[in-house]
């Protein structure tokens, strides 16, 4: 005699029940987190942290135009301006026109680049690498310029300039800023024809045209140099 439906349901009903569970174990989990991404890896300044207050916020790297032995060359810029006091600045980035560098970013001897300024006209605007109104990569903002333009410019926009590299040439690393005012169109257009630092010495001689060097607490970062 064969089963009796009721039993026959009760058999199906176990084995629906243990085929599901047998799934249930085989299948792999699945997690509802979120799959994590690689972290993010952010390469910090060279700086010490007591000197941080002196350094933008942030790296940015490019080239600017520069002037080496009589040839443009373009100054590839990786790190932001480095300014510390003393000398004291009223600025907000520390940095200071007219009194020379008491901290630096690092030991030993750092070799000088020439920012050269024009002042009471306006250059053709190719023969300026960081011009007016705007903020040259890696420099600083605002700078105190009051040590030669009186207690007005305690703080002030940074001002127009060309650089002028002497000696063996750009070098990897730190260079510290010397600034030289130039008052005369004639004399700027000769210094940008000439593209060297001997000119800017020969025309140094007198003082109405051209500034004696003056010294900054400024630094740049120059990883290279390219023609």
């Amino acid at each position: 005699m064969g089963m009796k439906p009721i039993v026959w349901a009760v058999v199906l009903g176990f084995a629906a029940t243990f085929f599901i569970l047998a799934c249930e174990r085989s299948a792999p989990a699945v997690s509802s987190e979120p799959t994590p991404t690689a972290p993010t890896v952010v390469s910090s300044l060279d700086h010490s942290t007591h000197l941080s207050p002196a350094v933008a916020s942030s790296d940015d790297k490019g080239l600017i135009d520069g002037w080496y032995a009589g040839s443009m060359v373009h100054l590839y810029y990786t790190k932001s301006y480095f300014c510390s006091e003393p000398p004291s600045s009223g600025a907000p980035s520390d940095c200071e026109i007219g009194a020379p560098p008491e901290v630096a970013p690092r030991g030993g001897p750092i070799p000088t680049i020439y920012a050269i300024a024009p002042v009471g006209f306006s250059p053709d605007p190719a023969t300026v690498a960081c011009p007016a109104g705007s903020t040259c990569l890696d420099h600083p903002a605002m700078l105190d310029a009051s040590r030669v333009a009186g207690p007005g410019a305690s703080s002030r926009p940074g001002l127009p300039h060309s650089h002028i590299i002497d000696g063996d040439g750009p070098h990897a690393g730190w260079f510290n800023t010397v600034n030289i005012r130039v008052f005369s169109l004639s004399a700027w257009n000769e210094i940008a024809a000439a593209k060297t630092l001997s000119k800017v010495r020969q025309l140094q001689s007198n003082p109405a045209v051209v500034s004696a060097d003056t010294p900054t607490n400024i630094y740049f970062f120059i990883a290279s140099w390219r023609d």
